[in-house]
């Protein structure tokens, strides 16, 4: 069984869980309605508080007063008032408050991750729901007990059976729904079906083992739930370890009932069950922290491998520049002699116009060589005061050939008056060309009509030009933007996933910011700044 999920993001909206939580609090607050202190909600068991605790965690604050309203519809609907409505109110807002303080700790305090992803968060949810369900016994026992419901003498006693019914009621369902409410997608495998199926089947004999006609009247035997728990928890991680043990709560209770176990021996059993409940959640935890961390340090291998082929290949390509260097030299050379003898001897005009760009393309290939190469071993670049303007339509002339097998049209946007910024041309050219390459072939899939390329220049304040390139593509994935600036990082099937990083630097080291976002209209913006040129050096 594979399990995959995201960020604190569910499978259904906040909306919705408000929308079902009242049916689902009565439903739970109707089965679990047993062993109680006549007449008030004071149980061995109390899932309604774990859904509570759960929602209010997902949802937050406003989540409160729907609690409180479900808190009070069950007074109502299930043990018909007991009390006055107006006690009634204050007991029910007392729980709803202290369980939504004790979400929001959990969330904003303690900082507990989605899902409950790492050992420190089920450690934080169990000690929280240990405190908040004293407050809230100390508060709803105390309230009664002063109106004479139940003698002083009887508040300790009272209070640990409430404690007991809330620990373990949010300990058991808290985190299953954390846990499998944010989980889009499950892959399973017959040999994972029947795995899960016998690990059941391993709980439902435990648990006859312990209450079955051959069972001891003393119902030594529970240890034995450990084993099955403990088996799903070591295999599947935090998010079986959740199930088994919601499972093996709810054959419990029917076991209890079955057997017609008296109450104070119901709360013993509730007693271990929050034993195995914390073994299981924290073995499920160090099982699922301790995977994620091998999958993390294998990535890290792999990146790490990557990167030493690319100083491989870093290295040959240094080798490889400074022998290029040579005939490139000779053919610039070789090009200047000939343009030479052409105005010489009167040439055509066509062939002296080929030979001055055979001539430019050369002079330019050299010098791309040799800041490249200074970057990449140096992280150094030339300075020298450039009109952006220039710059850009030096880098759509360049990437014009790439644009046009895509079938995409240029437009640009250039403020007239731009400020003169500072850096290297070729490098700055060299981003643009990436940014328009990477614009144009995001917009391959897209009907021709649509495939447009805007580039955008303007003032940004009073000190620096804002560069963008839009497209009218797809738009980023979600994860991809999340990672977009990482190296190896890519979405086609031939990168290396360095280009954005690359480009990312180069701005940096001129003084810039290199940022995406995607467009409402669809498509991605890249957008870059680079500072202007200082009065002083103008």
């Amino acid at each position: 069984m594979t399990v995959q999920g995201d960020q604190w993001g569910v499978r259904v909206s906040s909306r919705w869980l408000l929308a079902v939580y009242p049916f689902v609090h009565l439903f739970l607050d109707w089965i679990s309605f047993i062993h109680e202190l006549p007449p008030l909600n004071i149980t061995p068991w109390n899932p309604p508080s774990g859904l509570a605790v759960a929602v209010l965690a997902i949802v937050g604050p406003r989540a409160v007063p729907v609690v409180w309203l479900s808190l009070t519809a069950g007074d109502a609907l299930v043990r018909g008032l007991p009390v006055d409505f107006g006690t009634t109110l204050l007991s029910n807002a007392v729980i709803a408050g202290t369980y939504g303080f004790a979400a929001w700790v959990l969330c904003r305090r303690f900082g507990v991750s989605a899902g409950l992803g790492r050992v420190r968060d089920v450690v934080s949810l169990a000690a929280v729901a240990a405190i908040a369900a004293a407050v809230v016994g100390f508060g709803y026992i105390g309230l009664f007990t002063l109106q004479g419901l139940f003698p002083w003498s009887a508040f300790g006693p009272i209070l640990v059976r409430h404690w007991v019914g809330e620990v373990i009621g949010i300990t058991v369902l808290s985190p299953f729904l954390l846990v499998w409410l944010r989980m889009p997608s499950l892959h399973w495998s017959w040999r994972g079906v029947a795995e899960v199926l016998a690990q059941g089947a391993a709980i439902a004999l435990a648990l006859w083992a312990d209450f079955g006609p051959l069972a001891s009247d003393q119902y030594e035997y529970f240890y034995i739930l450990f084993l099955p728990v403990v088996w799903v928890a070591s295999r599947h991680g935090l998010p079986g370890a959740t199930a088994a043990v919601l499972v093996t709560q709810v054959g419990l209770i029917v076991a209890i009932q079955v057997m017609e176990i008296e109450t104070a021996r119901m709360t013993h059993f509730q007693f271990l069950m929050l034993a195995l409940t914390i073994t299981a959640l924290l073995l499920g935890a160090v099982v699922s922290e301790r995977r994620r961390s091998e999958a993390w340090v294998r990535e890290r291998q792999a990146e790490f491998a990557h990167a030493s082929r690319l100083t491989e290949a870093g290295e040959m390509t240094a080798a490889l520049a400074h022998e290029i260097n040579q005939p490139l030299t000779a053919a610039m050379s070789y090009a200047r002699a000939a343009r030479k003898i052409a105005q010489r001897d009167g040439a055509p005009s066509q062939l002296s116009e080929i030979l001055d760009k055979i001539v430019a393309q050369t002079e330019r290939a050299d010098r791309v060589i040799r800041s490249l190469r200074e970057f990449v071993r140096k992280g150094e670049s030339r300075r020298e005061k450039l009109d952006m303007a220039v710059v850009i339509a030096d880098a759509i002339a360049l990437a014009r050939p790439v644009v046009e097998q895509t079938g995409a049209s240029v437009v640009t946007e250039i403020e007239a008056g731009l400020p003169w910024v500072q850096g290297d041309p070729i490098q700055l050219q060299q981003v643009l060309l990436n940014l328009m390459r990477n614009a144009a072939e995001a917009m391959a899939d897209c009907p021709t009509n649509r495939r447009q390329l805007t580039i955008v220049a303007n003032a940004a304040g009073q000190n620096g030009v804002e560069v963008s390139v839009r497209d009218t593509g797809p738009g980023l994935a979600e994860l991809v933007e999340r990672h977009l600036f990482s190296p190896f990082v890519t979405t086609k099937e031939t990168g290396m996933g360095l280009g954005l990083s690359i480009a990312r630097s180069i701005i940096e080291i001129h003084g810039g910011t290199l940022s995406a976002q995607r467009l409402a209209a669809g498509g991605t913006s890249f957008s870059f700044t680079l500072p202007m040129v200082s009065p002083d050096e103008r």
